[in-house]
């Protein structure tokens, strides 16, 4: 009987965000997606393990938001609800999502509607905004966004297209349109430590193994991210994604900046959003003279192949490996690290990919050499597990074959950097 009326949370959980009926309206037929309800990757850190809710047939969470001041409305309805009895009863999914939530939303659509329409005239973004991207329409991409952008060099790498385009002068604000504002903030921002209890669920809902933070510690800081649209007088602000960053002192008196969570809404994903608000996060870093190092904290796949592609770009697109071969003159390579505000690890992959996007493949010599630089890092990286292997033949099998898997892996990421 159980399994009659057990409803799936992922699915029974619709999150939704709103905007006025004159913005509504404003929107084109390929941005509708924009107020179209969409579900959660995980519930399970509200719902459980299983992911279920007990005690009900054609069971719906709507959960909906302002979409600039994130203010909130819950309903929860359902078709056929289980008959309580003295040992079994019905699941209360609105109790168990109120310990994750601010208590002050509305229950009232009404009510909800009021507020979406009020915030449309008077919500602006808090804190101070650290940089601006548009994105590019379908002429000003080469091939419809398909081509491969302009060679930085005769028989060198190539920098791919991107469908954003960062904009240098955001203090201009006399464009009508739309672009994306970047925001910094930390606990002391006024009125962000709401903000930020409002905004918080979506990291237990789309990054897996994801905890709230302590807004007590006073290291945490962070970039929203929201789309602007101007329209003759009228200017409004809806949410798109933020990213927490978690500061560490470095000796002797920096400090070392660690990406704890990237969260962009599934409205958004898909288009270049991504790369643009982790390239304006970096820019924005590169340029604060404190920071002496950016970190990630354990992330996933996609995350990791976005980031190398953004680093990648960047040290191509401005120079920085110029001139590079193997075997590596230390001091070049640390200069530029350092320069670059990127860890040992990631600064050193994105090095071998770009020995292998500039050298001629040809070249013996320094294919070779290549080859033993990929191999030492590897071995330094690996070398606990490698000595567990007594025999000195598979020891060396076993390197190879890791090797030519990171070679393959250096491919598939460079893939758009190749002429």
């Amino acid at each position: 009987m159980s399994d009659d009326w057990s409803a799936s949370a992922v699915q029974a959980l619709q999150i939704r965000f709103a905007r006025s009926k004159a913005q509504a309206a404003d929107l084109s037929e390929d941005e509708r997606s924009l107020v179209d309800p969409f579900s959660p990757i995980f519930v399970y850190p509200i719902y459980g393990e299983e992911e279920t809710i007990f005690g009900y047939k054609g069971l719906t969470i709507d959960y909906r938001f302002a979409s600039g001041s994130l203010n909130q409305y819950l309903n929860v309805s359902w078709e056929d609800k289980f008959p309580e009895t003295t040992t079994v009863k019905a699941d209360d999914p609105e109790k168990t999502l109120y310990e994750f939530i601010p208590p002050s939303y509305t229950k009232s659509l009404e009510r909800f509607q009021e507020t979406v329409e009020k915030d449309a005239l008077e919500f602006k973004p808090l804190g101070k905004r650290v940089g601006a991207y548009r994105m590019k329409g379908e002429d000003e991409l080469t091939g419809g966004g398909k081509g491969k952008g302009k060679a930085k060099s005769q028989g060198g790498p190539i920098l791919p297209e991107r469908s954003w385009e960062a904009i240098d002068d955001f203090e201009n604000d006399g464009e009508d349109g739309v672009r994306y504002e970047a925001y910094w903030t930390n606990w002391d921002t006024p009125g962000f430590k709401e903000y930020h209890r409002k905004m918080q669920i979506f990291v237990l809902l789309f990054i897996e193994g994801a905890s709230y933070i302590d807004e007590e510690d006073g290291r945490w800081e962070f970039v929203t991210l929201f789309e602007r649209r101007k329209k003759g007088d009228s200017t409004s602000y809806h949410f798109v994604g933020f990213v927490s960053f978690y500061s560490f002192f470095c000796w002797p008196d920096t400090k070392r900046l660690r990406l704890a969570q990237f969260v962009l809404l599934p409205p958004w994903q898909g288009q270049g959003h991504g790369s643009a608000l982790y390239s304006l996060c970096y820019r924005n870093i590169l340029s604060r003279d404190e920071i002496s190092e950016l970190t990630v904290e354990d992330p996933s796949e996609a995350f990791e192949d976005m980031r190398d592609k953004c680093d990648l770009y960047t040290l191509i697109s401005t120079n920085a490996l110029d001139g590079l071969k193997a075997p590596l003159d230390r001091q070049f390579t640390e200069t530029v690290r350092k320069k670059y505000k990127l860890a040992d690890r990631q600064f050193y992959r994105l090095v071998e990919m770009m020995l292998f996007l500039s050298t001629d493949p040809n070249d013996e010599a320094q294919q070779r050499a290549i080859r033993l630089t990929v191999k030492k890092r590897l071995y330094l990286f690996n070398k606990e597990q490698l000595l567990q292997i007594e025999d000195k033949e598979e020891r060396k099998a076993k390197l190879q074959e890791t090797f030519e898997s990171v070679e393959a892996d250096y491919q598939r990421l460079t893939a758009k950097f190749v002429s």
